[in-house]
């Protein structure tokens, strides 16, 4: 009788114990969307990531597990490209500079003066500009979720910059991107790059007279300390793109693949934070120190005349399939202007 009981119990025990671990873990392990950029805690595009964040875990019932490295942890964008490419990170926002090493042509988007108004700038880039990016992205193992907008590009300075003559000899910081740079230095500036951590102690020592910034990164930072003078000039339209690794994105479910794709910010949603959050920065332009100069017709032609002939000289440097986005460009221009007035 105990010979054959104590087996018994036993399995009765092993078996309760199995069942109490199993209930007791997931159904599914959550899948990690590990989710890299570079944005100021606090400022209007840790608030869309951090939403993005909520929106995977709530739209997903817990199913997609958020990793935000997005104050800096992933790196430097580049490093953040490198792994967004190889699949380490699955999502991530990186500038149309550093994306131009893999895709040269987004850098046709920087060339000065190439939209006339916002509305202009909303349609192109929705219409003809995007889904002609998403091809390209897709040849190099990435698809395109959003273009997240940063604003027009102004100058900063100690001193007012007004017109092209105003720049003369003006030891002005730029990034790498190759249309703003050449911008420049037709103008006459002269022009210095670095890294974005040593501008302000680069100002503080003389290095640097000033440099080129979106309203968002310049109102309430140091650099309105070291030079309070912003010139509205807005010659170019700058952003990132918010990319996801194509080869993982299809691995999905096709409703976890399609939370991923559709959670973040609305086109409208980004634009609409952006600018008013700069808008917002200027009007506090007296509270803040700073001077901000919007400029008269006659100073932004120019502004506009120091451009000519830039475009081409992108196109040429830049190669790949930079006419061909220049062209869809310039088709939607005259599809924007076709339509009937509002």
């Amino acid at each position: 009788m105990i010979h054959w009981a104590m087996p018994s119990l036993l399995c009765r025990r092993t078996l309760l114990s199995t069942a109490a671990a199993l209930a007791a873990a997931p159904a599914h392990a959550a899948t990690e969307v590990a989710v890299g950029a570079y944005v100021i805690p606090g400022s209007p595009g840790a608030k869309l990531f951090t939403d993005y964040a909520e929106r995977l875990k709530t739209k997903s019932n817990g199913a997609l597990a958020p990793n935000m490295l997005i104050h800096g942890e992933g790196g430097s964008e580049e490093q953040v490209l490198t792994a967004l490419r190889r699949g380490r990170i699955q999502v991530a926002s990186l500038s149309t500079l550093v994306l131009s090493s893999v895709m040269p042509e987004v850098g046709v988007l920087t060339i000065p003066f190439l939209f006339d108004s916002v509305d202009e700038v909303d349609f192109i880039i929705d219409n003809f500009i995007i889904p002609r990016v998403n091809q390209l992205a897709a040849d190099k193992g990435l698809v395109a979720l959003r273009w997240l907008e940063l604003g027009p590009q102004n100058i900063f300075a100690r001193k007012p910059i007004l017109t092209p003559a105003d720049i003369k000899s003006v030891r002005i910081r730029t990034t790498q991107d190759i249309a703003t740079k050449l911008f420049l230095e037709v103008a006459q500036a002269d022009v210095i790059y670095l890294p974005s951590p040593d501008v302000i102690s680069s100002l503080q020592t003389g290095l640097l007279d000033g440099g080129v910034t979106p309203t968002i990164a310049y109102a309430e930072t140091g650099l309105v300390r070291d030079a309070p003078h912003y010139s509205l000039i807005g010659f170019c339209q700058i952003g990132n793109l918010i990319l996801a690794n194509k080869k993982w994105l299809e691995s999905l479910p096709t409703d976890h693949a399609q939370i991923v794709t559709d959670s973040f910010a609305s086109n409208l949603e980004i634009r609409t934070l952006i600018r008013g959050a700069a808008a917002a920065g200027l009007t506090r332009q007296i509270e803040l120190g700073f001077t901000a100069y919007e400029l008269t017709p006659v100073q932004r032609a120019a502004w506009k005349a120091v451009a000519v002939g830039i475009n081409k000289k992108v196109i040429a440097e830049q190669g790949g399939q930079s006419q061909s986005l220049f062209d869809a460009l310039q088709a939607g221009k005259r599809a924007f202007a076709a339509q009937p007035a509002k």
